[in-house]
């Protein structure tokens, strides 16, 4: 495909129920032009807000308190320092060998795969997504504010949530899909079962 077919296709035929198809696009481009399926769902994961608010508030919530306490590392706003410098390249190697050491024990300890199965719920599929923000009128059911509006100067995407969380056996069905914003997800988190789309 030569260039001018490439921009025809993204400007006008790509249609779109996700960001999937250009992101991958650009992943491509900027691999070399081959990428393997692993290095294309990272790319994927860096651009989807639900799973870093998800994993913000994990690290918030258990490695950071616990690191703090034993001294290793300090937080300073949303800003984590190591509490450890060295200059010495033999040094740094060591501790990265020995904390990559740990990771590779502690997952084949919990038989490999099936340790990660419990944190990567399968995904909600396009299609019901897409029922779903199209049921919510684009707009979160718990404070109405439309995907793209600021709140304190800060632009608010919708999240598809579980009613029932993932975590307490929630499943993907639509009937237990709703639309927040990031704002009432992240306050809503995982600690009810409250139905805002009435």
């Amino acid at each position: 495909m030569n260039h001018q077919a490439l921009v025809d296709f993204i400007c006008n035929k790509m249609s779109m129920s996700h960001i999937y198809q250009p992101l991958l696009i650009k992943a491509l481009l900027e691999s070399g032009g081959t990428s393997s399926i692993r290095q294309l769902a990272i790319a994927v994961l860096n651009m989807d807000e639900a799973q870093i608010a998800y994993y913000e508030d994990r690290i918030k919530k258990m490695p950071v308190p616990v690191l703090s306490k034993h001294e290793i590392i300090e937080k300073n706003g949303d800003f984590i320092s190591l509490k450890y410098s060295t200059k010495n390249l033999e040094e740094k190697s060591e501790i990265k060998l020995l904390c990559e050491q740990k990771i590779h024990d502690f997952i084949r300890t919990r038989k490999g795969n099936e340790f990660w199965d419990r944190f990567t719920p399968e995904p909600i599929p396009g299609d019901v997504r897409y029922e779903v923000l199209k049921r919510a009128n684009k707009r979160c059911e718990l404070c109405k504010v439309s995907e793209g509006d600021s709140l304190y100067e800060e632009r608010l995407p919708l999240h598809i949530d579980h009613i029932i969380p993932r975590s307490k056996g929630g499943s993907n069905d639509i009937e237990n899909l709703q639309v927040l914003c990031r704002a009432c997800n992240q306050g809503k988190g995982n600690r009810d079962s409250t139905d805002f789309r009435k």
